[in-house]
């Protein structure tokens, strides 16, 4: 996700996506075709290996549950993650946005199971486990980041993810949400009409609750949450669109922040006064379901910006209505030997540009084709032409990365 002010240094920073500051960063050169999973869809293989460096989407299983996914990248290194686990009786689900670079998200998908177990086992049979999932990952990243740090690399206090974590047992759902990923509950009514329930709010500074509740934690700080004319938005000390997440030291400890070379601190919110000015306290919705609860859609803003939940119901009710959702589906990958250069490259396959765009099966991989699509560039020279692009700050201007789970609640069918 954007949600940083761009600006432009004498000295760029490293680590940081092309789009923040003009420069790129991170060079992921890839050809582009849909790419695939060769591993069984019952098997986290295939979302582990996802890098949304094509698009990829798949199915994963647990306790009767399936879990769709589907993933794109726009950066040069897609900031996104997402992760499907089994845990606590039930199925873990997250979804990982970063900003700054990829590497806070990447640290909260590669530890968030052995976090899960930890949290589970050490507040059995209460709802704060979700609570110290969030603590664990904070804790995590800051000590990573510290150790960065130390080794030189500044730009770890900048990294940040957005973290929206959810954890379904039979009869109840229970998510946590720090950041601008989304959580939309498609449920039914006795007359069998769908409807779309978004549960989670945006943490985002041009949220008036938001801008109110930094500026009451900073007292004689208004500067806290400034209004920047040029972009038109609010931002966290004049730099950071989101108002809670993973990470985002520099806005939390003056270590963090005094670590940051000086032609940079004048960009990134200048001297600290009373931090921390990013809230790491999720907001928490417990639920309990019925047979009413159809499924949950989990995604970050790559899909939001340009589906509204009721778009995005229509897609689901299709499947639903029609019995698409009936079991799982995957893409199909063609490796092709490193180039001379030792970078990975793939096969253009335009049938599996048409397998995307005529998916019934995987609803996520349904809804990442119509977001797709729905851009004005997509509308105008096909989506074809905008996955064709390289991945970078152009595309990112078209789209962001974009990362979908959709967490079926009952057998097709019912």
């Amino acid at each position: 996700a954007m949600w940083y002010r761009r600006v432009r240094m004498g000295v760029p920073l490293r680590h940081v996506t092309g789009a923040a500051t003009g420069v790129t960063a991170i060079a992921v050169a890839t050809a582009w075709s849909p790419r695939a999973h060769t591993a069984p869809m019952t098997s986290s293989r295939g979302l582990a290996d996802a890098t949304g460096r094509v698009p990829e989407w798949g199915s994963e299983h647990a306790h009767a549950m399936r879990a769709d996914w589907a993933c794109v990248g726009a950066n040069k290194a897609s900031e996104d993650r997402l992760v499907v686990a089994e845990g606590g009786g039930g199925i873990v689900c997250a979804v990982f946005d970063g900003h700054y670079g990829p590497r806070a998200a990447e640290f909260c998908k590669q530890h968030a199971e052995s976090y899960f177990a930890k949290a589970f086992k050490a507040a059995r049979g209460t709802t704060v486990y979700l609570e110290k999932i969030f603590d664990l990952l904070e804790g995590g990243w800051s000590e990573y980041a510290r150790v960065l740090v130390r080794r030189g690399d500044w730009s770890a206090s900048l990294e940040g993810a957005c973290s929206l974590i959810a954890h379904v047992t039979p009869g109840r759902l229970l998510v946590g949400n720090l950041g601008d990923c989304r959580a939309v509950l498609i449920q039914e009514d006795d007359d069998g009409n769908l409807r779309a329930v978004q549960l989670t709010a945006e943490h985002n500074a041009s949220r008036l609750p938001e801008r109110t509740r930094i500026l009451h934690e900073h007292p004689g700080e208004p500067e806290a949450v400034q209004y920047v004319a040029k972009s038109g938005s609010w931002y966290v000390q004049g730099t950071l669109q989101v108002t809670r997440a993973i990470g985002d030291l520099f806005l939390k400890d003056h270590w963090f922040s005094n670590s940051l070379p000086d032609h940079v601190k004048p960009y990134v919110g200048g001297k600290l006064k009373t931090p921390p000015y990013v809230s790491v306290t999720p907001q928490m919705v417990d639920i309990s379901l019925t047979k009413y609860d159809k499924a949950l859609v989990m995604a970050s803003d790559g899909l939001w910006d340009e589906l509204s939940n009721d778009e995005c119901l229509a897609v689901i009710e299709g499947l639903i209505r029609t019995k698409g959702h009936g079991h799982g589906s995957s893409s199909n990958l063609e490796p092709l030997p490193a180039d001379p250069d030792g970078k990975a490259t793939w096969r253009a396959r335009p049938e599996l540009l048409a397998q995307l765009e005529e998916e019934n099966n995987n609803a996520a991989a349904k809804l990442l084709w119509v977001a797709l699509s729905s851009n004005p560039v997509s509308s105008k020279y096909g989506v074809e032409y905008v996955l064709g692009m390289e991945p970078g700050s152009a595309r990112r201007q078209i789209h962001d990365d974009t990362s979908i789970l959709v967490i079926w609640l009952q057998p097709p069918g019912t």
